[in-house]
């Protein structure tokens, strides 16, 4: 074995500069040493003690709201750290209307150098009121920038059109780079009202915007403009209260028309002038509630004649919901810099699963970061049921050794969160965790690719079993080196699987995967190997057996894919679906872990019959993959246009039809009740609850009618207790090969909790 390289210890304490009073929990680590670097945290009386690679070193004080502090170490004599309390700019950014300005990007800046130049000291975004913080600051004197992106402008050229997204910086107080003022601040200054005010055509584009969601690309010639058009459409945007909505930003889309966008007035209204005739879509959006885009169906449509004037339309918008709290330590002072996510219990997979809250357009599984003060806000949220989660040393916060993952009040353990509700536009307030030291371990490791290189492309993921008896919660992402190696920090003992994935090549090629299983105590796991492997191939040929031999199906409407059995063993919601050429021939390659290999979408008029590779049926079989050697070659899929038909009403209890509820067909056999099988489907009744589902195979049903699917889960309708809980009340039918059936069913209670 090689020797193991030579430590010294570095000591100290950490005092506040101001009153010599000792500082807790100041994150002490050393430069030089990216991964796996000693990281520890100071006492209750500021000392600190810690092993680092023999050699000279920077020691790293961190910890809010004290200005982060790096001095040089020397080996064996304790030395003494003082902080200063750090400064703060802090401020708004809104538009010449007044609104706040979402996501503007607002950097703290030096000037150094001859000739100066800027140099980024701080960076962070504007949240919905438009308000920012740069905090830890060092005593000096900066410029303070906002960048935010202009409303996309059009750009003609002999090549075609372009769409040229202007991004601009503006410095305080809302001049050019060259004419910015200095903000100059002593140690623990909190100076406020650095506020800036942005024109709203170079800020058009923001987080939420109508104008974000349109179709831009491709774009459509403009109309001709040689006879003037007279049309004109008129209206308001509204809350709902239909209390006005004063200068919302207001979109007009129509076929063969570049968009128009106009800001409404102090009373809500706007028009458009010079339309021609043709149908358009309006769409709208404000700052505090969510947009109406020019896109969905529930869109205003308006359908105008030549000439015509229509001065009743109404846009109405709905306020959303925010959350915001703080995040202390067990000494009650603030943490700045956790990662805060919120989080939902939804049924994916074929079982019930913690993940990241992702309802609105921004991507709440990201989360937010605490500030110096230990703040967060989450902002643009629909109503429900989050949990509330802390995180220390994954990707986007630092590694503070000892403190886990955390759920509101302020709990390690899963089974003790609380959960948070959000109405409809409410704003909930206070929701304070105190974050306590607990047991934890370093996972760390080196990963390899097919070839036997260490490799860093791609996904490595630290994922909860699914053999764990609680709920799983989120991934957590790797910390990585360009050798291979990683890093996961302040992991709680429990069961896990390290996941690494090069992503897909194409939609049939899965790509690189590798996974271990790894149990976590009280001590680090280190020394992992994770073996990538580039997967088994599966190819074969489709068949149609039909009495028409004249009838073929057409090949874009068949989606074959090898769907996962063991979330453990492939990669999370990433399945490839296969390549189909014309003569019927498929692939699929890059295919690690148990999978079932499912016919999900068929033209109309066809149905899987069954799967055979050499004569042997494995439809709807599990098969083992990963290895070249369990690679399948000469797989048939049979479709034939023998396709059941189940055709009927669902009425009320009234006996009148019962318009929107959704009839769900299931399995006698509660073996065949897997995620996305083909023996557990739904449809959904028309205005005159009507209902029509075909292609099920034969065998003996459950049908049951809801009036409501669970919300809970795009699949929560598939959890076998909400089916088991159906049956009472459902009708039990029998299928063969293309029988015709008919079927009345009444409109079951509510079966959810």
């Amino acid at each position: 074995m090689p020797a193991a390289s030579p430590q010294t210890t570095i000591s100290g304490r950490v005092v506040a500069d101001a009153t010599g009073d000792p500082i807790p929990n100041v994150r002490m680590t050393v430069t030089g040493v990216p991964l796996g670097a000693p990281v520890v945290l100071t006492d209750s009386e500021g000392r600190f003690s810690l092993l680092a690679p023999a050699g000279p070193h920077n020691i790293v004080a961190s910890k809010s709201p004290y200005a982060r502090d790096e001095v040089t170490a020397t080996a064996g004599q304790p030395m003494e750290i003082r902080l200063r309390r750090g400064a703060a700019i802090s401020g708004r950014v809104l538009d010449d209307f007044g609104e706040p300005i979402i996501g503007a990007r607002v950097t703290a800046e030096r000037r150094s150098g001859s000739p100066p130049k800027l140099t980024t000291i701080a960076t962070t975004e504007t949240d919905d009121r438009g308000e920012y913080r740069l905090a830890a600051l060092p005593s000096g004197s900066f410029v303070v920038g906002v960048t935010t992106v202009a409303t996309p402008a059009l750009i003609r050229s002999v090549s075609g059109n372009v769409i040229r997204r202007n991004i601009q910086k503006t410095y305080y107080p809302g001049v050019s780079e060259a004419e910015a003022e200095s903000v100059s601040l002593q140690a623990a200054e909190d100076r406020t009202g650095i506020d800036f005010v942005v024109p709203s055509s170079l800020s058009g584009n923001q987080l939420f915007s109508a104008v974000a969601a349109l179709p831009f690309n491709p774009l459509t010639p403009p109309r001709d403009r040689a006879t003037r058009a007279t049309g004109r459409v008129r209206g308001r945007v509204v809350d709902s209260d239909r209390r006005p909505s004063p200068y919302a930003q207001v979109v007009l889309t129509s076929q063969g028309m570049e968009a128009r966008v106009v800001h409404a007035d102090s009373a809500g209204a706007f028009e458009f002038l010079e339309l021609a005739a043709g149908t358009f879509q309006l769409g709208a959006s404000k700052p505090g509630y969510f947009p109406v885009s020019a896109r969905e169906s529930a869109a205003p449509a308006v359908a105008l004649a030549d000439d015509e004037k229509r001065d009743d339309l109404e846009i109405t918008l709905k306020r959303w919901g925010t959350l915001t709290g703080r995040i202390l330590d067990e000494y009650g002072d603030p943490m700045q810099g956790v990662g805060v996510q919120l989080l939902q219990v939804r049924y994916e997979g074929g079982r019930r699963r913690l993940v990241a809250a992702g309802n609105t357009p921004t991507a709440l599984g990201v989360g937010r970061v605490t500030d110096d003060i230990g703040a967060y806000r989450f902002f643009g949220l629909l109503p429900g049921q989050y949990i509330v989660s802390t995180t220390m040393g994954d990707i986007s916060a630092p590694d503070m050794p000892g403190y886990a993952r955390s759920y509101f009040p302020g709990t390690p353990t899963l089974g003790e969160a609380q959960f948070v509700a959000v109405g409809p536009a409410q704003d909930v307030a206070g929701i304070d965790l105190m974050l306590s030291r607990t047991r934890t371990a370093r996972v760390a490791g080196q990963i390899f690719n097919a070839a036997g290189e260490p490799t860093t492309g791609g996904m490595v993921l630290l994922i909860p079993s699914q053999r764990s008896t609680s709920v799983p919660s989120v991934p957590t992402g790797a910390r990585l080196l360009d050798d291979g190696r990683f890093e996961f920090a302040n992991v709680t003992p429990g069961q896990y699987v390290i996941q690494a994935y090069r992503g897909r090549q194409n939609q049939w090629t899965e790509g690189e995967f590798g996974a271990v299983a790894v149990g976590v105590g009280g001590t680090d796991v280190t020394d992992l190997v994770i073996q990538m492997s580039a997967g088994s191939s599966i190819t074969g040929q489709f068949s149609f057996e039909t009495l028409d031999p004249s009838r073929q199906p057409s090949l874009s409407g068949i989606d074959l894919s090898p769907i996962p059995v063991d979330a453990d063993l492939s990669p999370q919601n990433t399945f490839a679906t296969a390549n189909i050429h014309a003569n019927g021939s498929f692939e699929v390659r890059g295919i690690s872990g148990p999978r079932r290999l499912q016919l999900l979408d068929t033209p109309p008029g066809w149905a899987l019959k069954e799967i055979r590779v050499n004569g042997v049926d494995i439809t709807d079989r599990p098969l083992s993959f990963g290895r070249k050697d369990q690679s399948l070659t000469g797989v048939e899929v049979v479709v034939t246009d023998r396709v059941s038909a189940l055709a009927g009403t669902i009425r009320a209890e009234n006996a009148r039809p019962s318009p929107g509820a959704s009839l769900i067909v299931f399995s006698a056999d509660r073996a065949e009740w897997y995620p996305t099988s083909r023996f557990v489907r739904k449809t959904a009744a028309g205005t005159d609850g009507v209902f029509a589902l075909t292609g099920l195979p034969s065998g003996t049903y459950y049908a049951a009618a809801v009036a409501q699917l669970p919300s809970d889960g795009e699949e929560a309708w598939q959890d076998p207790e909400f089916l088991d809980a159906l049956i009472p009340r459902a009708s039990t039918i029998t299928i063969t090969e293309g029988q015709q059936l008919s079927l009345s069913v009444q409109v079951a209670a509510d079966t959810r909790r």
